[in-house]
């Protein structure tokens, strides 16, 4: 969002929400992220489970922590914040198909769709 661009309650309102939306969607990849990078043993049943490679699910955390960043960089210069955001929803509609493939239920596919809500009302509000 551009700081000098607006005013009025309108604006402070919309700031509120971006600020709590990426909080929210950066809490949720910050754990995401050091659980497959730590190695934490749910992750690990869960990585197998859906047929995933050590190397890949280590990327793929450093791809979720690398989008932390960009997201909460985006409250100070919106187009990082939005292209971190994109990047977040991909990443998690990958995790989605994922699932789907593996057969899992709407329990262990939710912190996915989750995550994808996030990351779009992140993107939108970051615009």
């Amino acid at each position: 969002m551009h700081l000098s661009a607006a005013t009025g309650p309108h604006y402070s309102v919309v700031m509120i929400a971006a600020v709590i939306v990426t909080a929210s969607l950066a809490a949720l990849f910050a754990f995401s992220s050091l659980i497959k990078l730590v190695g934490v043993r749910q992750s690990l049943a869960i990585r197998d489970h859906l047929g995933v490679k050590p190397m890949q699910w280590r990327l793929i955390g450093l791809l979720e922590l690398a989008g932390v960043v960009g997201v909460l960089a985006g409250l100070a210069w919106a187009p990082i914040g939005v292209a971190a955001a994109v990047g977040l929803a991909l990443l998690v509609l990958g995790a989605i198909i994922f699932h789907v493939r593996a057969g899992d239920g709407a329990a262990d596919t939710a912190p996915a769709v989750i995550g994808l809500g996030l990351a779009v009302a992140t993107a939108i509000l970051q615009a």
